[in-house]
């Protein structure tokens, strides 16, 4: 009964704690990973401070493997993340030189010559008042750019983890799953990894023109044995589909008084519902019907 949200909740409740002070644990990356630059234009350095000498400059998707990460932090667009040493070639030549951790992709998509760049661009500090009390709040400013040969064609926003769901980032490139003029949908997906905390997935259409489009999110939360919150999509080409639209099924489950079975598992009172849309894959837009 949904064990996914219950491990989530009892096992890894540490990331949203920490998001405030850095976020370096974003990227996943270790020595000998390869990730993209994320960047419109990165400098590579000589060494890993920004008042070394600029040895290069890199574009966005382009290619580099680490070499090592550096015990040397820089702050800079609102968070914190250490210095990478890398390797790259360029004219066919392999080079070396330190770049900001903050320059590079969260994870590395790709489909034939298109690249898709999923990365943080900064992070923004807002103060909320609720409940009698003042805290601050973290939102990050989160893109994904469609790189084809080396051409920045296409580059999509928005603004997320303000929730607290910016402990973990992955993603995925899928079919366009029968969207008419679609060639992949590319999926973002943000986690908190703590109780309470959603799990959002950001999806995108990459459109047949080469242009990127948001289609509708959808999100995954729990709280141990207290309550759940199920939401997953069918298209199209999947079992059930119709054509050009996109259904969102959504169930929950609430244990309000702790009730268990015989085997102490906790009885949970079940809702379903469905939300569907419709999508134009001429202007590449999708709307929610009544």
């Amino acid at each position: 009964m949904k064990q996914f949200f219950f491990f989530l909740c009892l096992g890894l409740g540490w990331g949203a704690a920490t998001q405030a002070q850095e976020i370096s644990y974003m990227w996943q990356i270790q020595a000998g990973d390869s990730r993209y630059v994320f960047t419109d234009t990165a400098y590579v350095r000589t060494g890993a401070d920004t008042r070394q000498a600029i040895a290069d400059t890199l574009f966005a998707g382009d290619e580099i493997t680490i070499r090592e990460i550096t015990d040397k932090p820089l702050t800079l667009k609102g968070f914190t993340a250490p210095w990478l040493q890398i390797t790259y070639k360029k004219d066919s030549v392999e080079k070396t030189g330190f770049l900001w951790q903050g320059l590079i992709s969260f994870t590395q998509m790709r489909r034939g010559d298109t690249r898709f760049v999923f990365g943080v661009d900064r992070r923004f500090v807002k103060t909320v008042k609720e409940g009698g009390e003042t805290y601050e709040e973290s939102e990050y400013l989160i893109k994904l750019k469609a790189v084809v040969a080396g051409q920045l064609l296409s580059a999509m926003q928005r603004r997320g983890g303000g929730d607290g769901s910016f402990s973990y980032a992955e993603s995925k490139v899928m079919s366009g799953l029968g969207l008419t003029n679609v060639k992949n949908i590319v999926v973002l997906t943000l986690s908190g990894e703590a109780c309470g905390v959603p799990t959002n997935y950001f999806y995108y259409a990459w459109m047949n023109d080469n242009r990127l489009v948001a289609l509708p999110d959808r999100s995954d939360v729990g709280d141990a044995d207290v309550y759940y919150h199920s939401e997953k999509f069918l298209f199209p080409a999947e079992k059930g589909g119709q054509p050009d639209q996109i259904l969102l099924t959504i169930e929950e489950g609430t244990n309000e008084d702790d009730k268990r079975d015989k085997a102490g598992n906790a009885i949970m009172t079940i809702k379903k519902s469905s939300k569907q849309y419709t999508w134009d894959g001429t202007s590449g837009t999708f709307r929610a019907l009544p």
